[in-house]
């Protein structure tokens, strides 16, 4: 399937394919050919190399749409077996004994156990939660529903949620309280950059969205944004401390005043309160 008018590699292909002709003909690219492979043989062949030369851990993968899914699976059985094989080779470099993992993006994937999760992938990015927490930026309590379901259904499988994205929007709504909205949902998180430092959107040119992937706004960390900067830190520092708000069943309490809840994961458990605006 081709995205947006760029080439096309067959990896739907059966047909042996032999090497591309600018592979044949530049040989410091080391691809060799190899009989009977085809196109999807050898991009799961050269990735996976990746892993087996120098460790890469794990992948996160684009418009997974635009591929069929036995080709995913088939790059996440070579990929897991190169880590092996390079934990193996590299016990002084190995930093633990985690699987290879794969995250995915396909445009409305949200907290859904999909057809992708049995086909290699780990996680697919939730893009729900964009719209959820822009909800919720005048008062933590209106998360509730959207955070009970997340803990529930997450027990089971994995999302990436995240605030800003360069395919959307930058979110700046709520000012400081944007870290709880993100580093406290449940399941996996992803911090956009410049997120922590409210990056400013940029110029668009002729793409209207190209505003989001403006520079990074380094003079501010230490300027006007400290003070975010340092709400984000302190907020992420709790939440990798603390695997149960990731991971955690989540009990909603009951409070004359504020919102509160408790997540607890295995011998990991946490109290968040919010107290309101001062």
């Amino acid at each position: 399937m081709s995205l947006a008018f760029l080439p096309d590699i067959k990896t739907e292909s059966t047909t042996p394919s032999g090497l591309p002709v600018f592979y044949k003909n530049k040989p410091d690219t080391r691809a060799k050919a190899i009989e009977g492979y085809t196109p999807r043989d050898y991009l799961t062949h050269w990735l996976s190399q990746w892993v087996r030369d120098y460790g890469i851990d794990g992948f996160r993968v684009d418009t997974a749409k635009h591929v069929e899914l036995p080709a995913w699976q088939q790059l996440k059985t070579q990929a897991s077996a190169a880590l092996t094989e390079w934990k193996q080779a590299n016990p002084e470099k190995t930093l633990d004994d985690a699987p290879f993992w794969m995250t995915g993006e396909a445009w409305g994937h949200g907290v859904m156990q999909s057809d992708y999760y049995r086909h290699g992938f780990d996680a697919m990015i939730n893009f729900d939660y964009q719209e959820q927490a822009a909800k919720a930026v005048d008062c933590l309590a209106d998360m509730d529903v959207t955070w009970q379901q997340m803990a529930e259904k997450l027990q089971d499988f994995n999302v990436l949620s995240y605030l800003s994205s360069h395919d959307t929007r930058l979110f700046r709504e709520g000012g400081d309280k944007a870290a709880e909205l993100l580093l406290l949902a449940p399941g996996a998180v992803q911090i956009f950059y410049g997120d922590e430092s409210a990056r400013p959107f940029g110029p668009t040119g002729s793409d209207p969205l190209q505003g989001t992937r403006s520079d990074m706004n380094w003079q501010d960390i230490n300027g006007k944004s400290a003070a975010t900067v340092a709400h984000w830190q302190r907020i992420s520092q709790f939440r990798a401390r603390h695997p149960a708000i990731g991971a955690g069943k989540q009990t909603t309490l009951s409070l004359k005043q504020g919102y509160g809840f408790v997540r607890e994961h295995d011998d990991d458990k946490v109290m968040i309160i919010w107290a309101g605006r001062p």
